[in-house]
């Protein structure tokens, strides 16, 4: 049975989403997992500076939600994309117990961050301009990424599987909880009519696909930019 929806303003839903269902589950990770703290910040922060930047977009044709402060743009996104990257950058590790090894000489290859960006923005704005929904188009280009880096890297293909899996199945248990308290936020924020319209109780499938994709590039970004390997045993090195 869902709460009466009058009883809850609206306007503070998405910063109520992002603090007490996606902040828990961060901050679960980023406590337990001491040795991979680093990674989480990280991934953290790119994630979430690419938030407000990607509402350029959605709020166009995809979801207008409402903030707290009643700007289109707000922390919200911030947030959102913060708690996001920093759960998918480890939930694989997290969830198989595995580690990285850490040779004392590795090389960071973070100048690579412009290459998926660039790559992101290549079939984006393609698809874009020729009239495709933005998350159809982001959907897109995520999977473009994901092919560049299992290119080179095919050791992190189960990484980037399972973190997209997971991600989803985080994102769907995630919005059941939101809907419960918030039972109308789809019908008012999302344009089901730009979208497929299909609802699997209650959110919309693109939601999942989307997570899906993210979880796919964003899992294995950290090791791929760095050029760790995960372990296959649970001795860290």
């Amino acid at each position: 049975m869902c709460y009466n929806s009058a009883m809850f303003d609206y306007q503070y839903a998405y910063l109520v989403g992002n603090l007490f269902i996606l902040f828990p589950i961060w901050l679960a990770f980023f406590l337990h997992r001491r040795d991979l703290r680093t990674e989480i910040l990280k991934m953290s922060l790119i994630l979430g500076l690419c938030g407000p930047i990607s509402q350029m977009w959605y709020l166009q044709d995809y979801w207008s939600p409402q903030t707290f402060t009643g700007t289109r743009i707000g922390i919200e996104d911030f947030l959102f994309g913060f708690f996001i990257g920093g759960i998918v950058s480890v939930v694989y590790l997290e969830m198989f117990n595995k580690h990285l090894s850490r040779p004392k000489n590795r090389h960071h290859h973070w100048r690579l961050l412009f290459v998926f960006i660039a790559i992101f923005l290549f079939f984006f704005n393609i698809l874009f301009y020729f009239g495709v929904n933005s998350i159809y188009a982001s959907i897109a280009a995520f999977l473009s990424l994901a092919v560049f880096i299992y290119y080179f890297r095919q050791d992190l293909f189960i990484d980037g599987l399972a973190s997209g899996i997971f991600l989803a199945i985080i994102m769907f248990l995630a919005y059941l909880a939101f809907l419960f308290v918030f039972p109308e936020a789809i019908s008012r924020w999302w344009f089901l009519h730009n979208i497929s319209g299909i609802l699997i109780l209650g959110i919309p499938m693109e939601e999942l696909l989307w997570a899906f994709s993210l979880g796919l590039v964003a899992g294995p970004t950290y090791e791929f930019l760095t050029g760790i390997k995960i372990l296959k045993n649970r001795k860290i090195v």
